[in-house]
């Protein structure tokens, strides 16, 4: 226990050195624990809130022993996480803007990608590799939006244009393509509704 504690201290002071010279606006108390990877590409606006907790690989999880963090920023786009939330061996990919609010918890190996990623067109496609700069090429983004105090469960994926509505839950192992309402679960591949939320 004591060396478990002195490992995520030690982690965090090393992710923290990371993020910082990155410029990377980070909130009081937040917790970077464990195998993580940051790459985030400027000019682009990356806020991390007070008490935020991320950790990655190592076993610090058992759903995800094994899965480092991984958070890319391209450039001229945005990533804003709020306070007191909590993500293990998350993967995000930001091409045009992910907000996370407060109290948002997200399980073990889930994915927010806002981005299609490659050009729908075969055509487009098979020229990808000779383009350098890959904001002129046909690849459709749209935001992600996730409002306070959502709960995601383990291995869900949430595309592109997705707004999951505050206090809703997502059942693990979902892959999320539409928007959710508030206080609402939804679960499957792809996420249907399956009950209201009683507060």
């Amino acid at each position: 226990m004591k060396f478990q504690k002195i490992f995520n201290a030690f982690t965090t002071y090393c992710n923290l050195f990371k993020l910082n010279c990155l410029g990377v606006k980070v909130g009081s108390k937040a917790r970077f624990c464990g195998d993580m990877s940051f790459r985030i590409n400027k000019p682009s606006k990356v806020v991390l809130g007070k008490g935020l907790i991320i950790t990655g690989g190592y076993s610090i999880n058992a759903l995800s022993p094994s899965e480092r963090s991984c958070i890319l920023v391209r450039k001229d786009t945005e990533l804003i996480i709020g306070d007191n939330c909590g993500f293990s061996s998350i993967c995000i990919s930001v091409h045009n803007s992910i907000r996370i609010g407060n109290n948002v918890i997200i399980g073990a190996n889930t994915k927010l990608n806002d981005s299609n990623g490659h050009c729908i067109n075969y055509l487009e496609r098979r020229k990808e590799r000779e383009y350098k700069d890959w904001s002129k090429l046909n690849i459709d983004h749209a935001p992600i939006v996730i409002e306070d105090d959502v709960f995601i469960g383990a291995h869900c994926i949430i595309s592109k244009g997705v707004t999951i509505g505050a206090r809703s839950i997502v059942a693990a192992g979902s892959v999320v393509v539409k928007s959710i309402p508030p206080d609402e679960v939804w679960g499957g591949n792809p996420a249907r509704f399956i009950k209201k939320l009683s507060n």
